[in-house]
Order: C-alpha cells, then structure tokens, then sequence
C-alpha cells in the first residue's frame, strides 16, 4: 500500500515538474532569440555572411532538449536540424512580413510575436527569430524533459525506496511486538491441546496485563482441565463397575449353571434333590434379578441427565417408608418423628429410593433392633436419621460402606448385592447434600442424610 502512495506522488510531482517546465519554454525561446541575434551581429562584424556563420550558430546554441535550424530570407535550410525545414515551409507557416530582413526593432517585435505560435498542423511550438540576412527556428523537444525529471527521479526514488524499506522494518517490529500476547495464546493453546492445564498469565511488552484475555483463558483450561478429570473418574468408575457387576453376576450363573449340570447327570429323577435344586435356583435367579436391576438405578443415576426436583413432604416422607418397612416385618419396633422439617427439594423417586436403601439395610443388617426414623433443622438444612440399635459397624466397614459392591465381613448368609448404599449415596450427591454414616461394634448406626 505505502509503495503504491510512493509511486502516486511520484507521478504526481512529475507531471507538475512538466508542467512548470512548459511554462518556462517561452522565456527560454525568448533567450535563445535574443542569443542568436547578437551571434548574427558578431559574426557580420567579423565579415562572416550568415550561411558562413550558420554552422558556427548551430553549434553554439543547440543544447539537449533544443532543436534549431537557420534559414536565409528566401526560406533556403542553412544549418541545424533538416527536419524543421518542412515544417518551417509548411502553407500558412511562413509569414509574410518577413520575406525581407527586418531591422533590429522589427527583429525583436516580430520575435516576440512568433515565440510559441503553432507552426501548421504540428502541434509542437516553434518560435522564429528574424536576423540579418534570414531566421533561426527553434523547436523544443523531449530531451528537455528527460534531463529535468532524470535527476528528480533519481533523488525520489531513491528516498522512496529507503521510506519504503524504513516504513516495512517500523511496521514488522511493531506487528511483532503487537502480536507477542497472541504468541503466547497459540503456544498456550498448543500446550493445552497436549494436556497441559497450568493456569497462564498474558502481558504486553511494557507489562501491561491482558486481564480478559487470562482470565477467559484460564477459565477455559480449567473447566478442561476438570472436563478431562472428570472424565478419567467416570472411565475408572466404568471399568470398576463392569469388573464387579461381572464378578457379581458370575456367583450366581456359576451356580444355576451347576445345579443344570446335576440335573442333566440325573438329579431329575429324585423329586426331592430336583425340588430342593429348582428352588436353590429360584433364589439364585431372584438374587441375580435384583442386582441387574439395581446396576440400572445405579446406571442412571450416573447419567448425565439432571433429576427432576420438586418440594417432597418430608413427613409424607418418612411415614410411607415406615409403612413399607413394617410391612415386611410386623414385629418389629419401627416408629419416625419430624421436628422443625417440613418439605425439602430434590427428584421424588431418587431420595425415596436412597432413604429406603438405607432402612433396607437396617433391616437386613440388624435383625430384630427398633428402627427409628428422625428430621431435623440443622444449620439451614434438614437432616434426616436412620438409627438402629442393631451389631453396630467397625471401622473398616464403615470407611468402605458406600463403595460400590462392598460388603462387610460379617454378613454371614444375609442376601444382598453391595449397591444399597452406593445407590444411596449417589442419588443424595445429585439433590445436592451428603451422606455420612456414625457406627461402632456393639453401638448401633445412625446414617444422617443432609439435604
């Protein structure tokens, strides 16, 4: 672009050099006149006639740029350029006051009159100078231009090329310094795209922070950065899952799959084995039903999708879960109370299910104890317990009680798939509260869910 300019102005300043150069033609004629007139004079005096005198005229008055010729004053081509000579005796061109040699006055009168006058069809200005004994021509031609806009053009040019070269060097710098922040973007990005999440800061040379630009960066690395640990999380909860539904689901096919075996060896015939292995194989089929069915709860609720909350009666609550639980064992002593808690928020069928997981163990795993179901304020938040007054938990147990497949060491022939209290847990991480469990050997548990 700037090169562009450059050459613009030059062209420009050309054509203003050109045309003041037109202007001055006329004075320069004018001169030439007045020159040849006092070398005609000189040469006279000498006793040179002008045809003599006319190479000597030519010599000393041509010059670059500058055509001449010298005529007698019947209109004859003495010297100088032949190619004026038409032109000088061109219809219309030659005047007739001039035929005879003029005095002085009238040689400087008719000098003046005929400077820059078109000589017939040309265009180029000839100017006449009438002398003793004929007339010079004079003809202006390109050279005149060429020796003023050479010198020009070389002085333009020349600072043209160093502002050009100067104007790149000032503009590559200063693009440079200007795109040294986005330098550090791209290579930023690069070391992102590698896995890299360190937070960065971006500054200008003169220290100038660019506290969007870092801040929206950083931002961006760090949701990547827990984006890809979330995902290594979900990926190692995957594999681990699979590892143990495989584990879990193999006890029981092992089992059907042996017990099929003894009844092809013949085991059918005997009612009583067949009977007592059908029914082993009943069990096994429930137990095998009931841990697909809690791997999908649990599936689902490691899926992506929100849970659909809504205000849940925390009394309504606690009443329908004591209801259920009675029902399975009437004996037993199972009562709730609610104090200062009214209603919480979160997705209906998740917290019912995580609630009667937890009373579910409660039965199982502390058989005869009272049960009792407690909700509170605590801090802003209700809080709901789960005691039983049953074998208590040790600490190990306790430590590992809501990982997925765990079950404890004195379960003994308790039935159960170790995912009561993972599904408890994960459906009260996803209404937003935490889950804690209090036991000791001897002592009880108490599991308190917060919301």
């Amino acid at each position: 672009m700037l090169s562009v300019i450059v050459l613009l102005v030059i062209i420009a300043s050309s054509l203003v050099l050109v045309s003041k150069l037109g202007a001055l033609t006329g004075d320069v004629l004018i001169a030439k006149h007045e020159e040849a007139r006092i070398l005609v004079d000189q040469y006279k005096d000498q006793g040179m006639s002008l045809p003599q005198a006319a190479p000597h005229i030519v010599e000393q008055l041509s010059g670059i740029g500058l055509n001449m010729a010298v005529f007698d004053n019947k209109g004859r081509f003495l010297a100088g350029d032949r190619s004026l000579h038409p032109r000088f005796l061109s219809p219309g061109s030659w005047p007739p006051a001039m035929l005879h040699p003029p005095t002085n006055a009238g040689s400087r009168f008719i000098m003046r009159e005929m400077v820059g006058r078109p000589s017939g069809p040309h265009k180029e200005p000839i100017g006449f100078a009438a002398v003793n004994g004929g007339f010079v021509a004079f003809e202006p031609s390109l050279g005149v231009i060429w020796v003023a806009l050479l010198p020009y053009w070389k002085i333009i040019v020349t600072i043209a090329v160093i502002a050009v070269a100067l104007a790149w060097l000032l503009g590559w710098y200063f693009s440079k310094q200007a795109l040294r922040p986005l330098q550090s973007v791209a290579e930023a990005l690069h070391a992102l795209a590698s896995g890299q999440y360190a937070q960065q800061r971006f500054a200008l040379a003169e220290g100038e922070e660019m506290a969007s630009l870092t801040s929206a960066y950083n931002e961006a690395a760090a949701n990547v950065a827990s984006a890809m640990d979330e995902r290594r999380r979900t990926e190692e909860r995957m594999r681990q899952f699979v590892a143990d539904a495989g584990h879990e689901l193999r006890t029981p096919l092992t089992v059907i799959a042996g017990y099929i075996d003894v009844l092809r060896r013949g085991a059918v015939a005997e009612p009583n084995v067949a009977k007592q292995i059908l029914n082993t194989m009943a069990i096994e089929k429930e137990h095998m039903r009931s841990l697909i069915d809690r791997l999908m709860r649990l599936a689902r609720l490691d899926a992506e999708t929100a849970p659909h909350k809504e205000p849940i009666d925390v009394t309504e609550l606690l009443r329908s879960q004591c209801d259920a639980a009675r029902r399975l064992d009437v004996d037993r002593q199972i009562d709730y109370s609610v104090d200062g808690a009214s209603e919480i928020v979160g997705d209906r069928a998740e917290l019912g299910e995580a609630l009667w997981n937890v009373v579910e163990n409660a039965l199982k795993y502390a058989p005869g104890a009272p049960i009792h179901l407690r909700a509170s304020r605590d801090n802003g938040k209700t809080a709901i317990m789960v005691r039983d007054d049953g074998p208590g938990m040790t600490e190990s147990e306790r430590m590992h009680a809501f990982e997925r497949f765990f079950r404890g060491d004195e379960r003994g022939e308790i039935t159960g798939t170790g995912l009561g209290l993972a599904i408890a847990k994960r459906a009260v991480d996803r209404a937003g509260g935490d889950i804690r469990i209090d036991s000791a050997p001897g002592q009880g548990t108490t599991v308190t869910i917060k919301i």
